[in-house]
C-alpha cells in the first residue's frame, strides 16, 4: 500500500468527520421529507397518509404499510423506504403507475383502499445504484430544479439509496487547480459544456464547448448543492466523482518535476493528461480536490473514479500502486468503479481494499463480468443494467432477463460479494416497463411470473383491465422483449435516423466500429406482429387514453413500427436506384419523406420527444446572447454530430419531433434529391459527394442556434395513431424475412 502522507491524513481526518455527522438523517426529518415526498405526489391525498419511523432489519432497509384510524400508515428506515412503501401501496392497492419520465397514471380510487394486513419488506440488498456517467449528457444535461425534483421523488419511490451526482463539479475543478496557480478563467476553459461534462469526467475529452461563464458555473454548483442536499433528506446517498490524477493543460510546465502521462485521444478527441497517482504531487493535487469536495457539497462517503476509461495508456504506470494511491486519497470513503470493457483494470482492483471497493458490473444484460471475472476477486459489486444507448429509442430489451437476472445471481453460491442491483442507462425515457421490473428487485429475491406480472403492469399503467391491452403486452413480451443478447455495445441506428448509405456495412456492429459505419438496425421479430400490438393498443384506447401512461406506450409502439418500415423503404430505394427504376424511386422517395413527416407528428403528441423542449432548457442556461447560442450549439451536436468534429455521429439519434422533421428529413431529402437526379440526367451517382454535402449541412445545421422548434405537445395522440394506421399498417405487416441485428 501507499504511504499515506501528512496532508492526506489531515483530509482523512476532515472527511472522516464528515462522514460520521451523515451517517443517518435524523428521525424528524426524515420524516419531515417522507410528509413532503407525498404531498409533491399525491396533494390531493397527502392528509390521508401517516408517516413513521422503524429501524432497519439486521442493517437492511425495510418497510411497513398497515390501516390505523382511517390513516394509510407508512413506515420505513428512511424516507426512501417509506416512499417505497407508498409506490407499494399505489400499485398494489390503486392499480396505479409512476414510470421513468414516460408517462403516469395515477387516476386513485374516490376513497382510497384499506390495507387488510400489515405488509412488511426488508430489501435484500444493501446498495441500488442510479446513473450511469452519460446519464447525465443524454438526459439531464439542461435541467432545472422542477425535473430534479421529480426525478428524486421517484429514485426514492423505487428504494434507490445511492447515485451518482456530477452537477456543479466545475467549481470543484477550479477550487482544485487555483491552490496551484490556475486561473479561474482558465479551468472555465479546459473543462466542457454541460452536454458533454461526463466524457470530462471519465478523462475523454477537454477544452470543448465553451468557455463557460462565471454565472453558469454559481447556477450548476447551486442546483447541484440542491440536488445533493435532496438525496439526503431522502436518504439517497450522492456519489460524487472521485480524483485520479486528470491535469489541465501546462500542468508539467508549472510543475517541471511532476510524472505527467498523456492520455492520447479518445473517438478523435484529445484527453486530458493525468498525474501519476504515485507521484508526491499526486498527493497534493487530491487533497485539494477533495477539501474542495468538502467545501462545496459536503464531501461524501462514496467516489466514483474510473481511470483508463475506454482507453488512455497504463505506459509507465505501476497501475496496482497507482491504485492504492487514488484510493487512499480518498480518506476512507468508498471507491466506485465501473466493470466496463477492460475495467477495472484487474491488476489495480487485486491491490485494492475491497472493504472500501464497489464495483459496478454495468451491462448483466449482456454479459455478466462478475461471472466472467470471478466475481471481481472479492470485491463487493452489484448487478447492474444498461438497456439504452445514447438515448437511441427502440421499444427492446431482455425483459425476462431484466426480472431474473439480479435474482438468479442472488441464488448463487458464487456470487461472492453480491451487494445490490443498478440502473446504469445512458439516457432515462424509454422503455418503462424494463426499468419497472427490474427496479422491482430493490425490494425482492424472486422473480415474478412475467405473464402474471405484465397483466398486473398494464391495469396499473392504463387504470383498467382491458383485454386488449393484455394481448398487446403478451406480443410486446414474445418480440420486442424478446430480444437476443447483442455481442457488444447495442447502439440503435434505425434507417430513419441514419446518414443514407447504398452498401450497409457488413461488418458486425462492435464497439471499435464508429456508429456511423455500422449496418442499419433492423427487427429481430416479425414486424407484423408489432403492428397487431399497436391495432390492440388502438382498441384499448376508449377504456384507456385517460392514462398518459396508456398515450405514451401507443404512440411508442406506433413510432416504432415506423421505424422498422423506415429499413424495408431504405432497401426497396437502394434496389430501385439499383435497377435504374426512375419511377419507383420517386414513389419510394415520396414514402420515405412522407414517413418522416408523418412520425414527426407522431411524435410532437407527446413532450418527452420534442426537440424544442431540449433546445430551449439548454438555452435558458446561457447567461449572455451570446452563451445561448453556444448551449443550444452544444445541445444540437450532441444528439447529431456529437461534437464539431462528425466523430460518432449519430451515437445519439432520437426519433423527436423537430429532428424528424428538420435535421433527418432534410438529411433524406438531400440523398433522395441526388439519386432521382442521377436516374433522371443518366448520369452516375456520385455517392462520395453527395454524403460530403450531406456531412456538411449537418455541422451547418448544428451552428443554426435560432431554435424555432415546437415546445408543448400539439395534436390528439390517439387519432394521429389511428390516422397513421389506417395508413401504414398494410406496409408495415408485410411478409418480411426476420433478420437479426
Amino acid at each position: 500500500m501507499i504511504r499515506i502522507g501528512r496532508l492526506s491524513r489531515f483530509v482523512l481526518f476532515v472527511l472522516a468527520g464528515n462522514l460520521l455527522s451523515a451517517a443517518e438523517i435524523p428521525q424528524t426529518s426524515a420524516t419531515e421529507a417522507a410528509r413532503g415526498f407525498i404531498e409533491r405526489i399525491l396533494p390531493q391525498q397527502a392528509n390521508r397518509f401517516a408517516v413513521e419511523m422503524i429501524p432497519a432489519d439486521n442493517g437492511q432497509d425495510v418497510f411497513e404499510i398497515e390501516c390505523r384510524d382511517d390513516k394509510i400508515v407508512l413506515r420505513g428506515d428512511n424516507a426512501a423506504a417509506i416512499a417505497s412503501a407508498l409506490n407499494l401501496y399505489l400499485k398494489q392497492f390503486c392499480h396505479c403507475d409512476v414510470s421513468w419520465n414516460c408517462g403516469d397514471q395515477l387516476n386513485l380510487p374516490k376513497r382510497l383502499p384499506d390495507v387488510p394486513d400489515k405488509i412488511r419488506v426488508v430489501s435484500p440488498h444493501q446498495f441500488r445504484y442510479a446513473y450511469n456517467f452519460c446519464t447525465y449528457g443524454y438526459t439531464m444535461a439542461w435541467w432545472d430544479w422542477p425535473k430534479w425534483e421529480h426525478e428524486l421523488d421517484f429514485l426514492a419511490m423505487n428504494g434507490i439509496n445511492l447515485a451518482l451526482v456530477i452537477e456543479g463539479q466545475e467549481s470543484v475543478w477550479i477550487q482544485t487547480f487555483k491552490k496551484f496557480g490556475y486561473s479561474d478563467d482558465a479551468i472555465r476553459n479546459w473543462v466542457v459544456d454541460p452536454a458533454h461534462l461526463p466524457w470530462f469526467e471519465m478523462d475523454n475529452m477537454e477544452s470543448y464547448g465553451g468557455p463557460l461563464s462565471p454565472q453558469l458555473v454559481s447556477r450548476r454548483l447551486a442546483l447541484g448543492q440542491k440536488i445533493i442536499s435532496r438525496m439526503r433528506e431522502l436518504g439517497i446517498e450522492p456519489v460524487l466523482p472521485g480524483y485520479y490524477g486528470m491535469l489541465p493543460p501546462d500542468f508539467q510546465k508549472i510543475f517541471h518535476n511532476a510524472n505527467v502521462h498523456s492520455q492520447g485521444a479518445w473517438v478523435k478527441l484529445k484527453r486530458p493528461d493525468i498525474l501519476d497517482p504515485t507521484d508526491p504531487m499526486f498527493e497534493k493535487v487530491a487533497a485539494a480536490f477533495y477539501v474542495a469536495q468538502q467545501n462545496l457539497f459536503g464531501g461524501a462517503k462514496f467516489y466514483d473514479a474510473d481511470p483508463f476509461h475506454e482507453g488512455g495508456s497504463t505506459t509507465n504506470i505501476d497501475v496496482a500502486a497507482a491504485g492504492c494511491a487514488i484510493q487512499n486519497a480518498m480518506g476512507g470513503a468508498t471507491w466506485v468503479l465501473q466493470s466496463w470493457q477492460k475495467n477495472p483494470r484487474q491488476q489495480m482492483l487485486d491491490a485494492l481494499d475491497k472493504n472500501k471497493t464497489l464495483v459496478l458490473d454495468l451491462y448483466g444484460e449482456d454479459h455478466e463480468n462478475w461471472r466472467l471475472r470471478n466475481n471481481f476477486n472479492g470485491a463487493p459489486w452489484l448487478w447492474c443494467a444498461i438497456n439504452c444507448f445514447g438515448g437511441n429509442m427502440k421499444i427492446g430489451g431482455r425483459l425476462a432477463w431484466m426480472a431474473q437476472g439480479p435474482a438468479n445471481a442472488l441464488d448463487d453460491l458464487n456470487k461472492g460479494r453480491m451487494s445490490g442491483v443498478g440502473a446504469l442507462m445512458e439516457a432515462t425515457g424509454v422503455n418503462p416497463a424494463l426499468w419497472e421490473v427490474l427496479l422491482e428487485n430493490a425490494w425482492r429475491t424472486n422473480a415474478p411470473d412475467l405473464k402474471t406480472w405484465l397483466n398486473d403492469y398494464a391495469q396499473r399503467r392504463y387504470g383498467a383491465e382491458i383485454p386488449a391491452a393484455e394481448q398487446a403486452w403478451a406480443i410486446l413480451a414474445e418480440t420486442v422483449y424478446d430480444e437476443p443478447p447483442p455481442s457488444n455495445e447495442h447502439t440503435v441506428k434505425p434507417a430513419v435516423c441514419s446518414r443514407p448509405i447504398l452498401q450497409q456495412p457488413t461488418l458486425p456492429a462492435i464497439m471499435e466500429q464508429p456508429i456511423q459505419n455500422r449496418p442499419i438496425t433492423k427487427a429481430h421479430y416479425d414486424p407484423a406482429r408489432l403492428v397487431e400490438a399497436w391495432k390492440l393498443l388502438l382498441a384499448a384506447a376508449p377504456q384507456a387514453k385517460s392514462s398518459d401512461g396508456f398515450q405514451f406506450d401507443l404512440c411508442d409502439v406506433g413510432r416504432q413500427v415506423l421505424a422498422d418500415l423506415s429499413a424495408r423503404y431504405n432497401d426497396q430505394i437502394v434496389a430501385a436506384c439499383k435497377a435504374r427504376d426512375a419511377r419507383q424511386l420517386r414513389k419510394l422517395s415520396d414514402k420515405m419523406l412522407g414517413l418522416i413527416r408523418d412520425m414527426d407528428e407522431l411524435t410532437g403528441t407527446r413532450r418527452e420527444w420534442l426537440l424544442g423542449v431540449w433546445i430551449s432548457d439548454a438555452r435558458r442556461w446561457g447567461a449572455s446572447r451570446a452563451e445561448k447560442k453556444l448551449c443550444e450549439r452544444n445541445a444540437r451536436e450532441l444528439l447529431t454530430t456529437w461534437t464539431r468534429y462528425d466523430n460518432i455521429t449519430d451515437y445519439a439519434n432520437r426519433q423527436w419531433n423537430g429532428l424528424l422533421g428538420d435535421f433527418y428529413f432534410h438529411r433524406w431529402e438531400i440523398w433522395l434529391k441526388a439519386l432521382n437526379d442521377s436516374l433522371k440526367k443518366n448520369t452516375p451517382f456520385d455517392e462520395t459527394a453527395t454524403r460530403a454535402e450531406i456531412r456538411d449541412w449537418e455541422i451547418s445545421w448544428t451552428r443554426n442556434t435560432n431554435g424555432h422548434f415546437q415546445t408543448e405537445p400539439r395534436g390528439d395522440a390517439v387519432a394521429i395513431s389511428q390516422k397513421l394506421f389506417e395508413k401504414y399498417a398494410s406496409d408495415a405487416s408485410r411478409p418480411l424475412t426476420v433478420e437479426m441485428k
